[in-house]
């Protein structure tokens, strides 16, 4: 491997590092595709002009000729065009055109009993039609995988959100490339992970009877007083601890199987600092964090599922840097404007500038080759 570090990176300066990142990471990262002011693409131009043509010519014929048998509650065929009309670039609707088209073609549809029958030219239209449905559709960049971190991105994670030497993933086995970024996790690494997460605890949170360590007092703030509202402090505690370590704001079903949690190490006698600790130690071995995980649930019935600001960042971060999102990015996801294609490329060239950028090479970089 150091080998292959060593030829990757011989003679490459940093104008030459930055050129190659920002060619890698726009081949292989970025969903849209910046545009200058006032400069429209070819690609742009005919999705326009296909809309134009649909909401003219397709949707009116559509609604003359299809609906009345397709449309509403039973439709025939369990085909619903009036469905269709309304996402009309949707994989299942695909499938429906392509099927119409090919029936009015032929003049099965609209059947000959039918009242009213379009003529040859808006038969055509139809017909032609389906040719640029494509633009119509958004681009469909594959399945979705739910990758786990490599050690060097687990060890720089752990860096980054606790103080904690990287050093401490060494322990990790090596990852096994095979066919790409495993998605899954074996038994032996499960405890492994689990013995992390008490070392990554031990460093950060004092023993009972001592003086909090700066990471906790930031982490946990401060002990309420007796008496006060410990399930309400706990489950603020949670939220910060979830929005650093899920690398995303959550869902209050995950907040609630973490204040689960913190009861239950109550009922078993543990304090209230014990009981935050035991949290944490949820945090880390949870798929959530050890994953790069969607923020909500995927349909199954979904083909084409986009990235929000929060993945985007982790997958912009991840690439450049092998570490999480910094509060820049972290800021801009929050607000949902990262998608936003200026956005995004000056974020690009933001990480690709920093020293950090060597993790595209040390990481990704050598595997990619």
């Amino acid at each position: 491997m150091e080998s292959m570090q060593s030829l990757f990176t011989i003679g490459i300066g940093r104008f030459k590092t930055v050129a190659l990142g920002c060619a890698l990471v726009w081949s292989l990262l970025s969903p849209i595709q910046a545009e200058t002011d006032g400069e429209r693409t070819i690609e742009e131009a005919l999705r326009e002009g296909t809309r134009k043509i649909f909401k003219e010519k397709v949707e009116p014929f559509v609604k003359e000729y299809c609906t009345r048998c397709h449309g509403g509650g039973r439709a025939k065929a369990n085909v619903n065009l009036a469905v269709d009309l309304k996402a009309p670039g949707r994989g299942v609707a695909f499938m429906h055109w392509k099927k119409a088209a090919a029936n009015v073609k032929v003049h099965d549809m609209p059947p000959e009993d039918a009242a009213k029958q379009p003529t040859g030219e808006e038969r055509l239209q139809f017909i032609d039609w389906l040719s640029f449905l494509k633009y119509l559709s958004p681009r469909n960049p594959g399945p979705f995988v739910i990758r786990r971190l490599t050690p060097m991105e687990y060890g720089n994670t752990l860096h980054a959100l606790y103080g904690v030497a990287p050093s401490i993933a060494d322990s990790l086995p090596e990852e096994v490339i095979g066919e790409g970024y495993l998605n899954s996790i074996s038994r032996m690494q499960s405890e492994l992970y689990l013995d992390l997460a008490n070392k990554v605890v031990e460093q950060i949170v004092a023993p009972k009877g001592e003086a909090p360590t700066a990471v906790q007092k930031r982490l946990f703030g401060e002990v309420p007083p007796d008496g006060g509202h410990l399930r309400e402090s706990a489950r603020k505690v949670a939220v910060s601890l979830t929005r650093d370590a899920y690398r995303r704001p959550s869902t209050e079903a995950e907040l609630d199987v973490l204040v689960d949690i913190f009861d239950l190490a109550r009922e078993n006698g543990l304090d209230y600092t014990a009981s935050l600790a035991m949290m944490l130690k949820a945090v880390l071995v949870s798929p959530q964090f050890l994953f790069i995980t969607p923020s909500g649930a995927v349909q199954s019935n979904q083909d084409i599922v986009p990235l929000d600001d929060h993945q985007l960042a982790s997958r912009l971060s991840y690439l450049l840097w092998a570490a999480p999102p910094d509060a820049e990015l972290s800021i801009l996801a929050d607000k949902g404007e990262l998608h936003k294609p200026e956005t995004l490329r000056a974020q690009t060239e933001r990480l690709l500038m920093h020293s950090r950028a060597r993790a595209l090479f040390d990481g990704f970089g050598a595997q990619w080759l």
